[in-house]
C-alpha cells in the first residue's frame, strides 16, 4: 500500500470562545494519510502555533511494539477537502510529519484509495452530507 499526503486546514477549536490576542493560527499542511494510526497527531511546534491545550493524557503503542504516553490536545478543527470534523490530537515531537489517522477520517467520511494515492468520498454519499448511524436494540417497548 503506498504512502501519500493530503493538505488539511487545522484551527483550534477554542478560537471561538477566545479574544483575538489569544486564539491560536490558523495551519495549513500537508499530512501523511494512515489508517494504521487511530488519532490526528500533530508535531509539538504545531500544537503550539494552534494554542491547543492538554485534555489529558493517551498511552499508545507506537510502530516498534513499545508504548510511550503522549499528551491529548483538544479540540482542533479539521477540514480535508471540503468536509469538516473535530476531534483531538496526539502531541508528536517537533520533527515528525503531522498524520491524518483513522477516526478523523472515518468522522469525514473519506474512502481511501492506495492505489491512486488519494481520498475518495464514501459512493453512498458522495457530497459529503453529515452521516451518522444510530443502532438501536430491537424489541423496545
Amino acid at each position: 500500500m503506498g504512502v501519500f499526503s493530503v493538505e488539511v486546514n487545522l484551527r483550534n477549536w477554542q478560537n471561538r470562545f477566545l479574544s483575538e490576542a489569544e486564539q491560536g493560527e490558523e495551519v495549513v499542511c500537508d499530512a501523511l494519510v494512515d489508517t494504521g494510526a487511530s488519532q490526528l497527531c500533530l508535531p509539538a511546534d504545531m500544537i503550539e502555533r494552534l494554542r491547543l491545550v492538554e485534555v489529558g493524557r493517551l498511552r499508545a503503542q507506537i510502530a516498534d511494539g513499545g508504548q510511550r504516553l503522549y499528551r491529548l490536545m483538544g479540540m482542533v478543527d479539521v477540514e480535508v477537502q471540503g468536509r469538516s470534523c473535530q476531534v483531538r490530537a496526539v502531541e508528536l515531537p517537533a520533527d515528525v510529519p503531522p498524520i491524518l489517522g483513522a477516526f478523523p477520517l472515518e468522522e469525514m467520511d473519506w474512502h481511501i484509495s492506495p492505489k491512486e494515492g488519494r481520498l475518495m468520498p464514501n459512493p453512498r454519499f458522495p457530497d459529503g452530507e453529515p452521516t451518522l448511524f444510530l443502532l438501536t436494540a430491537r424489541g423496545e417497548g
